[in-house]
């Protein structure tokens, strides 16, 4: 049984991980397009600039692609808090190290699949012209979202380490880590945190569900950690 559950929880991560890298990858190809000046502009603005600040909302989910906002977030927050249950430290680098390389390789390949709607999304919104896309990103944008996804992954493991030791000491690593983020990724935390509560303040719906998700979602996973060791506890005292 606990064999099927760690192959079910496996499965689950390694899609939800090509699902986050997938959405990073596809977006930078729009980035890579304006860098090679495939992207024409109307008088008075800056194709690269515009281009870069709509793959930023397109790859978290907020330029129309998405019914929610951050879906990959979501999707690798639930899927690796229950992989990484029971798992001791040697084990989750070994399978994790495995699990990503995987991911950013099935990533890869899908990407170029996903360029004519990225693309269609970007004419359809702005106006541009894009005269060539690019079918992928660079090694820097490569980079950038593995990291991304890296810092994300470990924030959900300290978090649910942190609940099980009753101390916050864990959470001081995803937070260096997010430190170094702020760094490699050109737009920032601050950046769609605030769009995020403008839009929900506004009424706009997939801000607004996105918006009670997390309250929901964190307090459920708190939930399971916190009745694991009830349960345990149950079982020894009814033996």
């Amino acid at each position: 049984m606990k064999r099927r559950f760690s192959f079910v929880t496996g499965a689950l991560v390694l899609g939800a991980c090509i699902f986050f890298l997938w959405m990073f990858f596809v977006a930078a190809t729009l980035e890579r397009t304006a860098d090679l000046g495939g992207i024409s502009a109307p008088p008075g603005q800056d194709a690269r600039a515009v281009a870069y600040q709509f793959a930023a909302k397109w790859r978290h989910g907020m330029a129309g692609n998405s019914p929610i906002y951050m879906p990959g977030f979501f999707a690798a927050a639930v899927a690796i808090w229950f992989w990484c249950a029971a798992k001791s430290l040697p084990r989750m680098l070994a399978e994790g190290t495995l699990l990503l390389g995987l991911a950013a390789w099935c990533a890869t390949i899908l990407t170029p699949f996903a360029v004519p709607g990225i693309m269609a999304d970007f004419r359809g919104q702005q106006g541009f012209i894009v005269s060539q896309a690019a079918s992928s990103g660079t090694w820097v944008a490569f980079a950038q979202g593995v990291y991304s996804l890296l810092t994300w992954s470990t924030l959900i493991i300290a978090a649910r380490w942190s609940i099980k030791l009753r101390s916050p000491k864990p959470l001081l690593i995803p937070l260096a880590l997010n430190l170094i983020l702020a760094f490699v990724r050109p737009w920032t935390v601050a950046d769609f945190t605030s769009q995020w509560m403008r839009q929900t303040i506004d009424g706009e719906p997939a801000a607004v569900v996105s918006f009670l998700l997390v309250p929901i979602i964190s307090g459920l996973l708190a939930w399971v950690e916190l009745r694991s060791p009830r349960k345990k506890a149950d079982a020894l005292s009814s033996t």
